[in-house]
């Protein structure tokens, strides 16, 4: 096997999961349900990002950075139109709701885009080899977005008066708000950054890979996972968590029994057996350690 190919791989396909992955797990730690409608939004942001980039002739990466402030600013105002109203209501209401949002979403972005695939317009350079594996262009663009962007939010959330309040009323709420935290503008900013960053995620899966109005359905189950396996609430658990899930997609992808045991049968797994690591993943961690690898941050 390559490993060093795999290794590749991982970081890249870590760099997309972990960074959608981090807004959902925010929102799932301040405001206490699942919006299924947050893969929906990286769907908006990898489509604005191709308006600005191929309609307006943008360069790539400033329409990448402006479409996420625009989808930051499209999830305060969900915020403010339909889950501000569901703060008291349990986690099942705004559960429900965002499974309806999520599909008027998807087929908001079909009727107005079509269903045909789309790519950017960015200019094509050739690979690069190292250490044996082979990393694109778009892919080394993707690994360092990414990693920039994990860094931000790294130094904001540990070093800023705002990201110490987001800790506090992701850890409790109430307490928060008696010590005089004001935690609605809390809520603003965990929804303009967990939005911005599901943004700024789909264009990148969008630049490694390609563009259709379904990009969010099918990282929904990924990105959930991904979240559950790092522990609800947790942003490094859900990075850790997507450098694990990566690596061990990768290795059963390129596994060759064959290449680790001379005369043994040869045994590969399908590459439709991708999806159900994660799953096994999920289902092995519930077992074991049902608050996930790492606890919330306080």
């Amino acid at each position: 096997m390559n490993w060093a190919q795999i290794v590749i791989n991982s970081l890249i396909t870590a760099s997309e999961l972990g960074i959608i992955a981090i807004g959902l797990t925010m929102t799932f730690g301040v405001l206490r349900f699942a919006n299924f409608a947050h893969t929906e939004t990286a769907v908006i942001g990898a489509y604005l990002t191709f308006t600005l980039n191929v309609g307006l002739h943008w360069n790539l990466l400033a329409a990448m950075l402006v479409a996420a402030t625009l989808v930051g600013l499209v999830g305060i105002a969900i915020d403010r139109g339909i889950f501000r109203f569901m703060r008291d209501a349990g986690d099942v209401a705004p559960m429900i709701a965002s499974l309806g949002l999520a599909i008027v979403i998807r087929h908001g972005v079909q009727a107005i885009f079509g269903p045909q695939i789309l790519r950017y317009d960015y200019e094509v350079r050739p690979g690069l080899r190292v250490l044996g594996g082979f990393v694109t262009a778009p892919q080394v663009g993707v690994f360092i977005v990414a990693a920039v962007a994990m860094l931000a939010f790294h130094v904001l959330l540990q070093y800023s008066r705002i990201g110490k309040a987001m800790r506090a009323t992701s850890s409790n709420r109430d307490l928060a708000k008696a010590c005089g935290i004001d935690t609605e503008k809390v809520t603003l900013v965990v929804w303009f950054i967990g939005s911005g960053f599901a943004g700024l995620g789909g264009a990148l899966v969008a630049w490694d890979t390609q563009l259709d109005p379904y990009l969010g359905f099918v990282y929904v189950i990924p990105v959930f996972s991904v979240v559950l396996i790092g522990g609800v609430g947790s942003v490094y658990g859900a990075i850790a968590a997507a450098l694990l899930v990566a690596f061990a997609q990768s290795f059963i992808i390129a596994f060759d029994l064959q290449s680790l045991i001379s005369g043994a049968p040869e045994l590969r797994f399908p590459i439709a057996y991708k999806t159900a690591v994660i799953y096994g993943a999920v289902v092995l961690l519930l077992l074991l350690r049902p608050s996930g690898l790492a606890r919330k941050e306080a």
